[in-house]
């Protein structure tokens, strides 16, 4: 029995907009790997990102599988958007137990270069935008039954990487727990993974040939993939990890342990 079976999810982010690595013949960023593992596990599967084609593609990946999975498009900057979401994937899937929220941006530089319009950008996306989508989803994982909610931090919220990036997923983390204890009762585990080092589409987009220096920093010496990432999102999703709530999952190949703060 596949881990995910008879579940729904909702996937905001689930597009990939980077360039292609290595061997792939479409790009596989953090959202898509985790959509397309979901599905394979079972899931019925609702894809959200700000661009339509990029969540089609993703739903046209799962359906080719022969998985269940519809695409719409959502930008997390309005809080709208996130409840349409919610009530699109009830309309078409009848509940929604699984939330997973991929979107994050990175802009600004340090505390005297970032504007506040930046500043606030990026609290937007990357704090306030989970917080719609949650905020949506519970009432409706709660009628469910019950359900699970992971949502893509980064090993930054420890490290700290730019006056704003850090701050923003040390605040999402900080968010997820609060749900966690809140939502308890109701049967919801909330809980949050830390990648760093991940081969994904954005860093791709970011830092080009210097990703591949990266393996320096890391223990593993090499970068994990969007699938390794997506492993652990599907394990905190699970039943598997049934007495797992308001934990920060690092996924980093043993960077931070190697190089704390």
């Amino acid at each position: 029995m596949a881990r995910l079976d008879g579940k729904v999810v909702l996937i905001s982010g689930g597009g990939a907009d980077g360039p292609p690595g290595p061997g792939e013949t479409v790009a596989i960023g953090n959202g898509r790997a985790a959509a397309i593992l979901c599905a394979r596990e079972g899931a019925s599967v609702m894809v959200t990102d700000r661009s339509l084609d990029l969540a089609a593609q993703t739903a046209d990946l799962i359906r080719a599988e022969g998985g269940a999975a519809e695409a719409m498009a959502a930008d997390v900057l309005s809080e709208a958007n996130c409840r349409d979401a919610v009530a699109a994937t009830v309309r078409r899937f009848g509940k929604l137990q699984l939330l997973v929220n991929n979107v994050g941006i990175v802009v600004g530089g340090n505390l005297l270069t970032t504007t506040a319009e930046q500043f606030d950008l990026m609290m937007a996306v990357n704090v306030r935008g989970h917080f719609f989508m949650m905020k949506y989803a519970v009432p409706e994982m709660k009628a469910a039954g019950g359900g699970a909610i992971v949502n893509v931090s980064s090993a930054a919220a420890a490290r700290g990487a730019g006056v704003t990036y850090g701050a923003s997923k040390a605040a999402l983390n900080i968010l997820t727990r609060t749900v966690a204890v809140e939502h308890a009762r109701d049967g919801i585990r909330a809980n949050t993974v830390m990648p760093a080092y991940i081969d994904s589409t954005i860093n791709r987009r970011l830092m080009g040939d210097r990703s591949s220096r990266a393996t320096l920093q890391v223990p593993l010496k090499r970068q994990g993939t969007p699938w390794e990432l997506a492993e652990a999102i599907v394990f905190l999703l699970c039943d598997q990890s049934s007495f797992i709530t308001g934990v920060d999952l690092i996924v980093d190949g043993g960077a931070l342990a190697t190089y704390p703060m």
